[in-house]
């Protein structure tokens, strides 16, 4: 006997139905993807500009400051017209990235603030040379896995020569290539007048 019925049977459309739900599975699994990508990029673009405008600005404060002093995490310039500007690192809103915020201020007046964004996962400090009139500001960008563990801990800041990038560990001195990576370094001079 001859069947008149055209269609599907309901096993063929339940088949049918999962292999659909399989590919838009599939496909928000790349969207997601993309666009954690994206945002991460976005977020080290950011990142890049403000280092290179935070380098600029960072070494024209150091020449026209006429004295420098540091205190706890933060670099204090005397500037001329009782001008002074404060460099301090701060803990941000976001977790695991820290800010730089540079105040300036005169006759005791806050009269203008910059905020730059570090990298994620990142130790900033201040380093001086007094002989020299040379400072120092350092950022160790911890490198950490996808459930943020740090794989690579940082030396002791005592065994760490901002001015030349050496690291004296375990009796050993020079340059280690594991660490180049992850210590950025700006460094500007005081114009000793």
């Amino acid at each position: 006997m001859k069947n008149n019925y055209s269609g599907f049977t309901l096993i063929e459309t339940v088949l049918v139905f999962a292999a659909e739900t399989f590919v838009i599975g599939l496909g928000v699994g790349v969207l997601f993807l993309v666009t954690e990508t994206r945002i991460k990029e976005s977020r080290g673009d950011s990142v890049r500009l403000a280092a290179s405008r935070l380098a600029d600005q960072f070494r024209t404060d150091l020449h026209a400051a006429t004295q420098t002093s540091l205190e706890n995490n933060s670099l204090r310039l005397t500037l001329p017209n009782n001008e002074e500007i404060v460099y301090s690192v701060e803990p941000a809103e976001l977790p695991q990235q820290p800010i730089l915020r540079r105040n300036k201020n005169q006759d005791n007046n806050k009269i203008a603030t910059e905020t730059y964004t570090l990298p994620d996962h990142s130790i900033a400090w201040f380093v001086q040379d007094k002989n020299s009139g040379l400072v120092a500001f350092n950022i160790w960008v911890q490198p950490v896995d996808r459930r943020d563990q740090i794989l690579l801990p940082m030396p002791d800041k005592e065994n760490l020569n901002p001015f030349t990038h050496e690291i004296a560990d375990k009796n050993k001195i020079g340059i280690d290539p594991r660490y180049a990576a992850n210590w950025r370094t700006i460094i500007g001079k005081i114009n000793k007048k």
